[in-house]
C-alpha cells in the first residue's frame, strides 16, 4: 500500500467519524405544558429552548393575552364582565384629545408581593371615547378670530346646535345660571334666530366700511356700516354678547349646555369675530366622569385614573 492510498483511507475514516459525531439527533422535549421535537447536536452541551418554541404544538394557549379594541362603552363593559375576576382593574385616561378607558383582566391581586402571586396583566380591553363632530367643530374654532364672512358661514353651519332657551322650562346647571346672571341675565342671551340675523347682516355688510363700533351698557354691541356704493348711512347691527349651545361631548352621548361669549374687535382690515366657550373643560370632565362611573358600576370593578404598568 503506497502512502497516497494510506492517506486517503485515513481521511475517509476521519470524515466518517466527524459526520457521525456531528449528525443531529431528533429528540422530543417536554416543557411549558407541551412536547415538541427538536434537533440536538451531540456534545453541544446544555441547550436553552424558549417557551415560545412549543407554541405551534399546543392544543390551547397557556394563558389569555392580547388587547381587544372596543367600539362602544357597552361592549367594553360586556367584554370585561365576561372575563373579569377578583384581580381585574379599570384604568381611565382623561386626556382631552384622546380620552380612553382600559380594563386589565389579569391584573395583580391586591396584597403584599410576598403573599400574593403576581400576574402578567396582558389580557386587556380598551375603549377610546370618540369626540362628537359637534364638540370637535365648536372647540376647533373656540377663541379663533375670524373675518365677518367666515364667521357668518360658521354660525349658519352650526345654527342647529344653538339653544333657544325657554325660561322656567330649560334646566341649566347651577354654575351656568350664576354665570348668566353675572353677565346680565337671560335677556342678553341670543336666540338661534338672532344669530341667523347677525350672520346675514355680516354677509350683507362684508364689503362695507365700518363707521362706528359702540359697546352698550346692556351687554350688546352695535356695529354701524356705511356702504361703499352709496352715501346713505348703514343700519346698526346689534351684536349679542352671549348665546347657548347644546351639544354632546362624545358621539351618541347626551347633550350638554355650554355658554359662548361673543366677541369682536375692530381692525384695519375690518371687524374680527370670535366666541369664547365658558368652562368647556368642566363640561368635558363631567361627561368623561359619567362614562367612567357607569363602567365602574356595571362591572363592579375598582377604577384608577392613569395607565397600568
Amino acid at each position: 500500500m503506497d502512502d497516497e492510498t494510506k492517506n486517503n483511507g485515513i481521511v475517509t475514516a476521519v470524515r466518517a467519524l466527524v459526520e457521525d459525531y456531528a449528525k443531529a439527533k431528533i429528540e422530543t422535549l417536554s416543557g411549558a405544558g407541551a412536547s415538541a421535537p427538536f434537533a440536538m447536536m451531540p456534545g453541544a452541551g446544555p441547550v436553552v429552548v424558549p417557551a415560545s418554541a412549543f407554541d405551534a404544538y399546543r392544543t390551547q394557549p397557556r394563558f389569555r393575552h392580547g388587547t381587544a379594541a372596543m367600539l362602544s362603552l357597552d361592549s367594553l363593559i360586556d367584554h370585561t364582565n365576561r372575563f373579569k375576576d377578583d384581580g381585574s382593574m379599570l384604568f381611565a385616561d382623561d386626556n382631552r384629545d384622546a380620552p380612553s378607558i382600559m380594563s386589565v383582566l389579569d391584573y395583580h391581586p391586591a396584597g403584599e408581593a410576598l403573599t400574593t402571586a403576581p400576574r402578567f396583566g396582558k389580557h386587556r380591553a380598551t375603549f377610546s371615547f370618540p369626540l362628537s363632530d359637534e364638540w370637535k367643530a365648536w372647540t376647533e374654532f373656540n377663541k379663533t378670530a375670524l373675518k365677518m364672512a367666515a364667521f357668518a358661514e360658521f354660525v349658519e353651519e352650526r345654527i342647529i346646535d344653538v339653544l333657544h332657551l325657554i325660561p322656567e322650562e330649560d334646566e341649566l346647571s347651577h354654575d351656568l345660571q350664576k354665570f348668566i346672571s353675572a353677565c346680565g341675565g337671560e335677556a342678553i342671551i341670543a336666540t338661534p334666530q338672532k344669530l341667523v340675523e347677525l350672520s346675514r347682516g355680516l354677509k350683507v355688510n362684508e364689503s362695507s366700511v365700518i363707521k362706528e363700533v359702540v359697546n352698550l351698557a346692556t351687554g350688546e354691541g352695535q356695529i354701524l356700516f356705511s356702504s361703499e356704493h352709496s352715501d346713505s348711512n348703514g343700519q346698526p347691527l346689534r351684536v349679542p354678547s352671549l348665546f347657548l349651545i347644546a351639544i354632546p361631548v362624545f358621539r351618541n352621548g347626551p347633550l350638554y349646555r355650554l355658554a359662548a361669549r361673543l366677541r369682536y374687535r375692530k381692525t384695519a382690515e375690518g371687524i374680527l369675530f370670535w366666541y369664547d366657550l365658558w368652562r368647556a373643560d368642566r363640561v368635558f370632565d363631567h361627561a368623561f366622569k359619567e362614562g367612567c362611573e357607569r363602567a365602574q358600576v356595571e362591572t363592579e370593578l375598582p377604577l384608577l385614573f392613569g395607565k397600568p404598568e
